[in-house]
């Protein structure tokens, strides 16, 4: 039995281990992972909410971008042509213009005014009067110069709208571009 405690003792004795400074050094490198993940990870976190916001920002231009389309394409008179502002009567599903939503559509002039940052819609009675409601439906845009028109803006044909979201870097910019070609149209004041 004591030879067997002896060579137990001899055993543990010779065993290899860590040296202090090899768990030290182990430690420092394990700290300065840890250290590199939780900053990497603060920083996705830090930048999400940006990233969330310009991505409903993108989402409502999207909206927007469809509902001008689909109101162009219902649309009978082109008022105003600008290239920041684009007024015509078209339908809208209200029980008046700039009213409450309703199952019917009636005839309504429909605004878009478009600044350096924002684009806002507005109905009216078909002549211009009793304007409802400015509504913003786009924001986060790097130009107000969003509308184009072909041959000119005194009698389009065809009218083009490009909404430009500026990039976060300067390399990443988003524009999202449709164009209608007019089926109703009649310019001039209606």
């Amino acid at each position: 039995m004591a030879a067997l405690a002896n060579r137990a003792i001899r055993r543990v004795r010779g065993s290899d281990g860590f040296t202090l400074p090899e768990v030290l050094m182990a430690t420092v490198l394990g700290l300065l992972i840890v250290g590199v993940a939780a900053t990497v990870f603060g920083a996705a976190m830090q930048s999400q909410p940006k990233l969330t916001a310009r991505d409903d920002g993108i989402s409502r231009a999207r909206t927007t971008m469809e509902r001008l389309t689909r109101e162009l394409r219902q649309g009978g008179s082109v008022s105003t042509a600008t290239s920041t502002q684009l007024s015509f009567v078209t339908y809208v599903h209200s029980a008046t213009c700039g009213g409450a939503f309703a199952s019917t559509s009636i005839a309504c002039r429909v605004t878009y005014s478009c600044g350096t940052s924002s684009c806002t819609r507005r109905e009216a009675k078909p002549d211009g009067t009793s304007p409802g409601p400015t509504v913003t439906v786009v924001s986060g845009l790097s130009t107000g110069n969003v509308f184009t028109y072909s041959p000119n803006s005194t009698a389009p044909n065809y009218i083009g709208a490009t909404l430009v979201f500026p990039g976060q870097n300067g390399d990443d910019a988003i524009s999202l571009s449709d164009g209608v070609t007019l089926r109703n149209s009649s310019t001039g004041t209606g």
